[in-house]
């Protein structure tokens, strides 16, 4: 998440922020010739500036991590200046991390998180789901969870599907505010801020992807689902499969979670509609993922959204059940049989 704007534009989703290979020659000395070679090969092979770096020599990991957090720092700042001090937000935070072999990915993503939450968030917790990974994604986690007492990491022994990782997350989650985020680094953190301000007025923000860097099977594929979403289940949003969302506690505790695979977050976002909750929408920035591929579009993925579907219209139909939030998540952990760490 150490990305700058595609690839380097100093504004995140509308607000400016200063750029990450500025940063770089300001704090670290890293020559202006060297910050343009490596955003030469970002514009041609994708990743992130801070990755480039590091492989170069120019920059190690604790200096990436100095850098967003100047970022975050500057953001914060410019949003307190135009009210009453606002960040960092005073409650706890919980960050929910489904991961399946992100044995590439997700130590960047959990460095880049210990960075930039701190000026955001008084006090947060990292709640990662290793979903049966094949790769090194459960070493990795343990090895950063012994230098990073806030990580929290839920193992399935096989993977399960992206519904049940997320599900997993947000029951093991105990921040007053709960935000699910991929784990593949295609998010900023740096955006956090604009879902924090909404949630004073609303239940429930969710992020929708500004220019989404996907392919374009990726895009027809999300423009089609987000329109049998709004006509079946009559959830009308930009993005309903965003992975950048933020509920409070009280919401997460009364959601029943069926799905395993990809209709999570409809069957999240049915529920919050037909309660009455307010939903704000914010956008946010998409970034290219720099390693691995993402599974969404694979055909065993959307076959299995669709054989769950069904099972979500009794949310469309009917009024949502309103039991015991303790009786949904003992009936869920029954199923799961997760090992938390």
């Amino acid at each position: 998440m150490d990305h700058a704007v595609k690839p380097e534009d100093g504004s995140l989703a509308g607000r400016s922020y200063p750029r990450f290979g500025g940063l770089a020659s300001q704090l670290y000395g890293v020559k202006a010739a060297a910050i343009e070679r490596g955003l030469e090969r970002q514009r041609a092979a994708g990743g992130r500036l801070g990755e480039i770096l590091r492989e170069q020599g120019l920059l190690d990991r604790e200096q990436v991590k100095g850098i967003l957090r100047a970022q975050a720092s500057h953001v914060a700042g410019e949003i307190n200046k135009a009210a009453s001090p606002t960040f960092p937000f005073k409650g706890s935070f919980s960050l929910c991390l489904p991961a399946y072999n992100e044995q590439d990915n997700i130590e960047d993503t959990l460095d880049a998180a210990c960075a930039i939450l701190p000026e955001f968030v008084e006090r947060f917790e990292l709640v990662v789901v290793n979903d049966g990974s094949r790769d090194e994604t459960g070493s990795v986690l343990a090895r950063f969870a012994q230098q990073e007492p806030r990580l929290r990491i839920v193992t399935h022994p096989e993977n399960r599907g992206y519904g049940a990782a997320l599900t997993s997350a947000l029951r093991a989650a105990q921040g007053d505010l709960v935000c699910i985020l991929d784990s593949d680094g295609q998010f900023s953190l740096l955006n956090l801020p604009e879902l924090l301000l909404k949630t004073d007025s609303a239940d429930v923000v969710i992020g929708y992807r500004r220019n989404r860097a996907d392919a374009a099977i990726r895009l027809l594929n999300a423009w089609a689902w987000n329109r049998l979403m709004r006509v079946l289940l009559g959830i009308a949003v930009r993005d309903v499969d965003c992975a950048f969302k933020v509920f409070r506690q009280s919401t997460v505790q009364n959601l029943s979670l069926t799905s395993r695979g990809a209709c999570i977050s409809a069957e999240i976002l049915v529920q919050c509609l037909r309660r009455g909750l307010k939903v704000a929408e914010v956008p946010v920035n998409h970034f290219p993922r720099s390693h691995g591929a993402p599974s969404g579009a694979a055909l065993r993925v959307i076959a299995k959204a669709f054989r769950e579907l069904p099972h979500l219209m009794k949310y469309r139909w009917a009024p949502v059940p309103r039991e015991a939030p303790s009786r949904a998540i003992e009936r869920e952990a029954r199923s799961a049989g997760d090992t938390p760490t």
